[in-house]
């Protein structure tokens, strides 16, 4: 377990642009925010990696990373409008499991209903997903809208039981092939930000310098120059596109 790397992770995942955060809200709840809309983050708890989302100056959106043995948990909850509960908080409050799940390759998710009871019998229903990641395809993830959480997928990927050869070949079809390829077509998008795909290489470098450093099949010097300068920021890139504005 490497709680201080999920933490720290968390942490640069959503300091990505407002934009790639509004557009992961749209995606997972079926909002319509506009790209323009203002974004404010706040911490919760000392318990697990937890952050709420403020869009919109009221809509709340919590986020949550779990991890279960080799699984993945991304726990998405709609926490509704910031007025809800100061009436809320007088009548019942109900939490009910739909009938099935949604699958993405071996990846599962649940989706449940929080339902605030009001005076009067009016309700409000707000949708909470537990999303879990149990293979490392970064395309399901991109499909799924949660490409910001790519660099969780290393762990997937380092309890995947392969010899080491077949495990280094592994690794430059995930990261060059997979991780870059995802990212560019979520550029394409319009889902990430020139700079969001560029952040989220960094952190894909870093995560595993963290995680597989360690291992013995990475002790290979060509191995790490390749896979670590494929996931260099690209300053040419970033150059040109400061320069056009």
């Amino acid at each position: 377990m490497h709680p201080d790397n999920d933490e720290w992770m968390m942490k640069k995942i959503f300091h990505m642009s407002d934009h790639a955060l509004i557009r992961m809200v749209n995606h997972l709840f079926g909002t319509e925010y506009e790209d323009g809309e203002y974004v404010q983050k706040e911490w919760k708890g000392t318990e697990g990696v937890r952050i709420c989302l403020l869009i919109g100056c009221a809509n709340r959106y919590e986020f949550q990373m779990r991890r279960f043995g080799k699984c993945l948990q991304i726990h998405a909850e709609d926490r509704g409008c910031l007025f809800y509960y100061e009436d809320a908080a007088k009548y019942p409050v109900l939490q009910l499991r739909e009938p099935g799940r949604a699958s993405f390759g071996k990846n599962t998710r649940e989706e449940y209903r929080t339902i605030l009871e009001f005076q009067g019998n009016e309700r409000v229903v707000l949708p909470v997903y537990d999303i879990t990641v149990s293979d490392w395809s970064v395309w399901h993830l991109e499909e799924a809208g949660l490409i910001l959480f790519v660099p969780f997928l290393f762990y997937c990927f380092v309890s995947d039981p392969e010899m080491p050869e077949i495990r280094q070949e592994s690794l430059k079809t995930f990261v060059i092939r997979d991780i870059v390829g995802a990212l560019h077509v979520s550029m394409k998008k319009g889902d990430l930000t020139i700079f969001d795909v560029q952040r989220l290489k960094t952190c894909c470098r870093n995560m595993i310098l963290r995680i597989l450093s360690g291992e013995r099949w990475m002790q290979d010097r060509g191995l790490l120059e390749l896979i670590l300068g494929t996931l260099d920021v690209d300053i040419d890139l970033l150059e040109t596109m400061y320069q056009r504005k």
